[in-house]
């Protein structure tokens, strides 16, 4: 502190007040007249609660399980389409005394205007799992309470309404796409049944559910071909036999001759001799008896002449032997039995046939019935969520899904929101005194002159004897009054009054800052949109 010569700095502070005076005013006079000609911006805010669902999971699930912080998002991003905003100036009527406005002006004007504050989790500072209900802020920026009022109802309505028809499309579109899907696979579960049935009636003899029944068969037809072989060798051997006996003999000795009739003739003849020995021949009983007789040895004697002279087949008549009697029966059965072996070997051939061609069958079957069960089981997949898709399609429509309720109303607030007037004129104050006492240290730290005694001693090795301080002549001191006196004129006047006038006749100055702050990033500037005056 001992070399510090306040005098001096004083007396250099004093030297260089004009300057001071000048920049510190300006800068002071600049923020107290933007302080007090910026416009007021009032807000109106309303507060929705995003509330779980109302009926429990366990019971009943909606079809929309939307994270809350998800959903106020996708709602902010549909609110602030061109089409909702365009609209939304229209009902607040925010643009009522600019009809020229473009579209583009007012879609970036209203975009500015609506804030949402609780729509990301780090808005709450909540970093962990997503809570069961959140709570929204939604603000609205106007140049007066009224619209700022309105244009917060008009959003507010525009989220709720946004909501219900996000909830209800998301409901409705996942119930006509599973009714859609069941309709499919029930077409396709018919096509594929209906591919099934064909497929059996045209391969039903060799079905894989019939073949233990076809090798049962299989084996009775083998079984049956051995009896009739068998019976065939020893209908031949018998046939040979009679021929051996009849060459050998010249009669058939295992052919009996007597026909029914004969061997009635031979049983009444038999009947009289015993009765004869009850009843004399004269008596009724043995007339009768030998009128039957008599009757039965005519006939027998007719047959025994037909027997001698039978016709052939080729219409000569020939004597019968008895061989040929004999042989008829076998020969018949011998034909028999050939047919009868060509008819079960032909079914033998057919059931080989369709045994071999069963597992082929059975592959291509279980194939169609794997197909027929994965379609069967998508289908009641598809339909067990077609019904709960209808359950949260209810809910939603009954409003008992997740939901957004309105727990704060907009209202109108009677003081502005900004600009805080007396922070910016004490900003500016001390923006200016802080700016005049740089531009003295600016000015004393570039003046290389000596002013000082202690100047000459450092600078030149001189010691002066005394010094004597500039003196100003009259002139000199009333052209400075004069410059400081234009200056605070300039400051205080001036300036405050062509910010005034620029504001009210050209362009606000808040629009007017977010121009140039917009043209020195590069971006196009929105020009002003006029507002209907407070009511």
């Amino acid at each position: 502190m001992g070399n510090l010569d306040l005098k001096f700095y004083w007396a250099v502070f004093l030297r260089r007040l004009p300057y001071f005076i000048l920049v510190s005013g300006f800068i002071a006079a600049l923020g107290v007249t933007v302080a007090a000609i910026l416009p007021p911006v009032y807000v109106s805010g309303a507060r929705i609660l995003v509330e779980p669902q109302q009926i429990s999971d366990d019971l009943a699930q909606s079809t929309v399980p939307i994270d809350p912080y998800e959903q106020i998002q996708i709602i902010q991003q549909r609110v602030l389409t061109r089409a909702n905003l365009l609209d939304l100036a229209e009902k607040s009527q925010m643009f009522a005394d600019s009809p020229d406005a473009s579209a583009e002006d007012i879609i970036k004007s209203m975009a500015g205007r609506i804030t949402f504050t609780g729509s990301e989790p780090e808005d709450v500072g909540r970093t962990g799992p997503t809570p069961g209900a959140i709570v929204v802020r939604i603000s609205f920026e106007a140049p007066n309470a009224v619209l700022a009022a309105r244009g917060a109802n008009e959003v507010v309505n525009l989220i709720l309404a946004e909501n219900v028809r996000i909830r209800n499309e998301r409901a409705t579109g996942t119930s006509d796409f599973f009714e859609t899907e069941v309709a499919k696979l029930s077409e396709s579960l018919q096509e594929k049944a209906r591919e099934i049935a064909e497929f059996k009636t045209e391969n039903v003899e060799a079905l894989p559910d019939s073949l233990e029944a076809r090798r049962q068969q299989q084996l009775i037809e083998q079984e049956r071909l051995l009896a009739l072989e068998r019976e065939e060798t020893s209908l031949r051997n018998e046939r040979a036999t009679a021929i051996w006996v009849y060459e050998r003999t010249g009669r058939s000795g295992t052919f009996d001759t007597r026909t029914p009739e004969e061997e009635q003739l031979e049983a009444l003849k038999s009947e009289r001799l015993q009765k004869l020995a009850i009843y004399s021949p004269s008596s009724a009983a043995i007339r009768v008896l030998d009128h039957q007789i008599n009757n039965l040895e005519q006939l027998v004697e007719e047959q025994r002449q037909t027997r001698a002279t039978p016709e052939s087949g080729d219409g000569s008549s020939e004597p019968a032997t008895e061989l040929d009697l004999e042989l008829a029966p076998i020969d018949a059965r011998l034909e028999f039995i050939t047919q009868e072996k060509q008819m079960i070997e032909n079914t033998l051939a057919e059931l080989q046939a369709s045994i071999a061609t069963t597992p082929r069958n059975e592959m291509v079957l279980n194939s169609l019935e794997s197909e027929m069960q994965n379609l069967n089981q998508r289908y009641e997949e598809a339909s067990a969520r077609l019904a709960q898709a209808r359950v949260g399609e209810r809910i939603e429509l009954s409003s008992r899904g997740q939901r957004l309720t309105l727990i704060e109303q907009p209202i109108e607030s009677p003081y502005p929101e900004s600009p805080n007037r007396k922070l910016i004129a004490m900003a500016g104050v001390a923006g200016g005194v802080g700016a005049g006492l740089g531009i003295v240290v600016l000015l004393e730290m570039l003046n290389r002159s000596i002013r000082r005694s202690v100047d000459l001693s450092t600078h030149l090795g001189l010691q002066p004897l005394a010094t004597i301080p500039y003196i100003r002549t009259r002139r000199e001191r009333r052209v400075k009054r004069t410059l400081i006196a234009l200056a605070l004129f300039l400051i205080f006047v001036i300036i405050p009054l062509g910010l005034f006038m620029l504001h009210t006749y050209y362009m606000p100055l808040d629009l007017l800052i977010s121009e140039l702050k917009s043209t020195l990033r590069g971006e196009v500037p929105a020009p002003p949109a006029a507002v209907a005056p407070p009511s």
